[in-house]
């Protein structure tokens, strides 16, 4: 049976970037329903019309896949703004949680802990770049 929108999949993935890197890999089989919003669309599209037992290798460039790396969410704030006296003071390399003025929440990348400010990426981690998939369809419903 081929993929097809509402198809239950399950698969194996593994994704590298254009220098060939090993940027993530599924240990576990993965499954979703394709239209449901769970995966990227451009991941879903190219896996239509596969079925069960087929392997298939395809490239997303980066409007396809996590967006273009935008220098508007890079932002500094102040120490005094983010941390308790009780909370070990933030360091560069660290992925943390901060809460909106609205309440939500959005992860973020410090890139830059300096003494009076943290500076923080709310970039996706794979922004900017593009991503190769080798997928291996294991089973579809």
């Amino acid at each position: 049976m081929p993929i097809q929108k509402g198809s239950r999949v399950t698969l194996y993935y593994r994704l590298v970037d254009v220098q060939g890197n090993l940027l993530d890999e599924s240990q576990e089989p993965v499954s979703f329903v394709v239209g449901s919003g769970e995966i990227l669309p451009a991941f879903e599209e190219a896996l239509l019309g596969k079925e069960a037992g087929e392997t298939c290798t395809f490239t997303l460039q980066p409007e396809e896949a996590f967006g273009e790396w935008r220098e508007e969410l890079v932002f500094r704030v102040p120490r005094e703004k983010l941390q308790g006296e009780d909370e070990p003071p933030l360091q560069a390399g660290q992925t943390v949680t901060l809460y909106t003025p609205e309440g939500d929440t959005v992860t973020v990348y410090v890139r830059e802990a300096g003494e009076t400010f943290v500076e923080f990426d709310a970039n996706h981690p794979l922004a900017g770049q593009t991503l190769t998939y080798t997928v291996q369809v294991l089973q579809v419903e």
